[in-house]
């Protein structure tokens, strides 16, 4: 099976600008660290330096070196598909190095003091390159830290804890959310054509940064981009409209904005799996299914193939769900470790992954696996399989 970085690189990147918690998988949940700069947007996606695509990652064998290592992943909660791949992702990395042996894997369980237990005894275990998706955010921070300074190198990956790399952990690794906001607004406003029509973006938890920052990006090329001058945004300025990520949520939500919006043309969403309530919500007021961008999620594609016929409007873009970027954060890892050093970005511009206005993009169901899958892994459809099982 070709790589998705490789399946990537071939179409290049479709992004356009130089974080998940609870059964959604999406980032920055509650515990996210909020430190935005005065523009609003956090200063990580502000670096260019730090910033990069797909096309400047590395394999994992030049990074391996010669000493062995203990590397772990301590996980602020495992218990759904997203974190199951990803944490399937980790382990297939290490195991293009001879020299790594994997710790037992560790689950917060949603449950902060858990995770830093957790951490604690990871370190005591002897860990040397440890890979955290810190869903504490900033409550985890002193445990990284003290971790860091143990000698640990520690690299959070796609939820920021705060703090500063160098000093509190070894590098922060995710992917760029105002970049997430301009692909899927350039697409949609391309997607409604001239005519345009009224857009609303669903996000998250309440005040979590990756919706806000993803708002950024919106609100930029609405008001930038000429094929975008009849859209109009029925969100307040600056304000995802929230949904916790969960498709029950979403549904009521956008019960509720049907209700008061005669017509809504296009949905914009990072979250493919709390989509499905908004599908829902829509189907059952008798509403056509309008333009709709999300991240992927098998369950969505599911829906995409079900519907399209009798909804011809019910056009998708979406963007990869990006559980490959804990590969990036074990090689940022193990690299500082052997005291190699990693070019690679820290942030990247994640590109489009399904898209239903491009014959050669268009969304695939596979009924073999959950509903909440991540087809955009680089995984196999047999280590997916078992990822789940």
């Amino acid at each position: 099976m070709t790589s998705t970085r490789a399946r990537f690189r071939a179409r290049g990147s479709a992004a356009v600008l130089a974080l998940a918690l609870g059964v959604t998988a999406c980032a920055g949940g509650p515990g996210a660290s909020n430190n935005a700069t005065e523009g609003g947007v956090e200063a990580v996606y502000d670096n260019a330096a730090k910033i990069g695509d797909v096309s400047q990652l590395r394999p994992m064998s030049e990074f391996c070196g010669t000493k062995p290592v203990k590397v772990a992943l301590a996980d602020g909660t495992g218990d759904n598909a997203f974190r199951k791949t990803a944490r399937a992702e980790f382990e297939d990395e290490a195991a293009k190095c001879p020299n790594i042996t994997v710790l037992p894997y560790a689950d917060g369980q949603n449950n902060p003091q858990k995770a830093i237990s957790d951490i604690k005894a990871l370190v005591a275990q002897g860990v040397e390159a440890l890979v955290v998706f810190p869903d504490a955010g900033e409550a985890l921070l002193p445990t990284l830290r003290e971790a860091y300074k143990a000698g640990v190198q520690v690299v959070p990956w796609t939820a920021n804890p705060g703090g500063k790399p160098g000093a509190d952990y070894t590098a922060f690794v995710g992917h760029n959310t105002v970049n997430d906001g301009v692909t899927w607004t350039r697409w949609m406003c391309e997607a409604l054509g001239d005519k345009g029509g009224n857009v609303v973006f669903l996000g998250g938890t309440p005040g979590n940064t990756q919706s806000l920052t993803e708002m950024v990006g919106i609100e930029k090329e609405l008001k930038e981009n000429a094929a975008c001058a009849k859209v109009k945004l029925l969100n307040e300025p600056g304000k995802p409209i929230d949904t916790n990520w969960n498709p029950a949520q979403m549904q009521k939500v956008v019960a509720g904005l049907l209700t008061k919006y005669p017509t809504i043309d296009g949905v914009i969403t990072d979250s493919g799996d709390a989509s499905l309530g908004g599908i829902r919500a829509f189907l059952q007021a008798g509403r056509p299914l309008p333009k709709w961008t999300a991240n992927d999620n098998n369950g969505f594609a599911c829906a995409w193939k079900e519907n399209a016929d009798k909804n011809p409007t019910f056009q998708t873009v979406t963007v990869s769900a990006r559980t490959w970027i804990i590969r990036l954060a074990l090689r940022k890892a193990v690299a500082a470790h052997q005291g190699i050093k990693n070019d690679e970005p820290e942030i990247i511009n994640i590109p489009i992954f399904e898209n239903t206005l491009d014959e050669n993009k268009l969304p695939k169901c596979d009924t073999d696996l959950p509903a909440s899958a991540v087809l955009s892994s680089e995984l196999t459809p047999e280590q997916l399989k078992q990822a789940y099982s």
